[in-house]
């Protein structure tokens, strides 16, 4: 594994053991452990999905119309953040954009999806971020630190990261 992967995967394990100490109120998790000699860091063994966040959030209560009364519905909405190295606020802050858009919505739409949350990133956090929604995909990104989000509202997949600008020479 070449050192910058290492450097992510140490970040990764890191913000996740943040998210879930903030979730939890529990101790934080000791740093991953490293070999004394090489400095690398050592893999421990158990499942993949032990950094992984789960949340329930309930939707807010909706009148259900059935037969003649009225009653109140509760939705349980799953969140899931599957890999994260952004500042838990502008975490919250995504994940909230994203739950109001899905829960607003029987059939969740990708496209609005992934277009709200670029300009909300790009207004308040400045240009180039990027969002890509779907139920299926695949990614392989750059982003600068502090600026990557992966995490799931029910079963829509969210990634949103951000890349460096840099300023074109005149030609």
């Amino acid at each position: 594994m070449d050192p910058a992967s290492e450097e992510l995967e140490r970040r990764s394990h890191y913000l996740s053991s943040l998210i879930r100490r903030t979730k939890l109120n529990a101790p934080p998790a000791p740093p991953p452990p490293t070999h004394p000699e090489t400095g690398k860091l050592e893999r421990e063994p158990g499942p993949k999905s032990q950094n992984l966040v789960e949340a329930k959030v309930v939707v807010e209560d909706r009148e259900v119309k059935e037969g003649d009364g009225k009653g109140k519905e509760e939705r349980k909405v799953s969140v899931r953040v599957r890999a994260a190295d952004m500042p838990v606020v502008l975490q919250r802050r995504a994940i909230r954009l994203a739950y109001d858009a899905v829960s607003a919505t029987p059939r969740a739409d990708g496209k609005r999806l992934a277009l709200a949350l670029k300009k909300e990133f790009d207004t308040s956090y400045g240009p180039a971020w990027h969002c890509i929604v779907g139920t299926s995909f695949g990614s392989y990104v750059t982003h600068t630190l502090g600026g990557f989000l992966y995490f799931s509202v029910d079963k829509v997949h969210i990634l949103l990261f951000r890349t460096a600008v840099e300023p074109l020479g005149h030609l």
